[in-house]
């Protein structure tokens, strides 16, 4: 698929005549990975180990789990606000190149937990060529995108921020090629997390697990004591959303803060309704 502890985990970059600002989640780095079938799980898994899902729809005809994706190097550690964020590797600047336009982003009220949040976007649509691989988290990473399309929203509970990153390819192989890899990381994504909050001294309590998935899309919920860096520090939940269509894959984040300021956790059995929603507008 960030701070000081009422930081969220990410950021959503904003730019401007060459000017990108970080707002959320998620930067820029290297990668790819996997795949999926139609499920929906019905309660939290424990926080030891990953659980599977449990609705089902038609699932995708031919896609293939791929090999597990190694983690990029961690963002700059942030406090209070999230810092202004360098731009993509591989030469992004801050105008499109030509083919590159991606599906608008969701709206405000499609998003995960959308009637509690009533999100807001942060700023415009930021539209980047790349050609340098995308890191979306301390787990996923992919490559040979063309563009880079983000927006963020910031929900109505203190420090909540959802991220949608939506990438363009040169074609549908590459795009589902890109989205195997996203979704093999996601399957090894406990272990990378807690090799890290190993390495950070701090309890070994990641906890990943698969939450729905459709015909072209899978998401997950990642509870853990977060390593400041990609993450910001402190428990958090982190949601993560992965579709393909065509030559498109769009990821989405949306993360909570375990804090006095959050509110009650969001109810993952929604997760196959955003899938859908995510996947019909990519349709368009």
């Amino acid at each position: 698929m960030p701070m000081s502890r009422n930081r969220r985990s990410r950021h959503a970059v904003l730019a401007g005549a060459g000017l990108l600002a970080a707002l959320a989640v998620y930067g820029v780095g290297q990668q790819a990975t996997a795949s999926a079938t139609d499920t929906d799980a019905q309660a939290p898994a424990p926080t030891t180990a990953p659980t599977a899902a449990s609705q089902t729809e038609t699932p995708a005809p031919s896609r293939t789990a791929p090999a597990p994706a190694r983690t990029g190097a961690p963002a700059p550690a942030r406090t209070t606000a999230p810092a202004p964020a360098a731009a993509p590797t591989g030469g992004a600047t801050a105008k499109p190149a030509p083919g590159t336009t991606a599906p608008a982003p969701l709206k405000p009220a499609e998003l995960p937990d959308g009637g509690r949040q009533e999100w807001k976007p942060m700023g415009e649509v930021t539209s980047l060529p790349l050609s340098g691989d995308f890191q979306l988290n301390e787990c996923v990473s992919v490559a040979k995108a063309t563009a880079w399309h983000q927006q963020g929203f910031r929900g109505s509970t203190r420090d909540t921020v959802a991220v949608q990153d939506t990438l363009t390819f040169p074609d549908e192989a590459t795009a589902a090629a890109a989205y195997r890899t996203a979704v093999g990381a996601m399957k090894d994504c406990q272990a990378t997390s807690r090799e890290l909050q190993r390495k950070a001294a701090l309890p070994q309590d990641a906890a990943v697990r698969q939450t729905a998935n459709t015909a072209d899309g899978t998401s997950w919920q990642r509870r853990w004591t977060g390593v400041q860096g990609i993450s910001s520090p402190g428990d958090q939940a982190n949601h993560v959303y992965a579709v393909q269509r065509g030559n498109v894959l769009a990821l989405l984040h949306y993360d909570e803060p375990a804090s006095a300021s959050a509110a009650p956790s969001y109810d993952f059995r929604g997760d196959t309704a955003v899938l859908r929603t995510l996947g019909a507008l990519l349709a368009k």
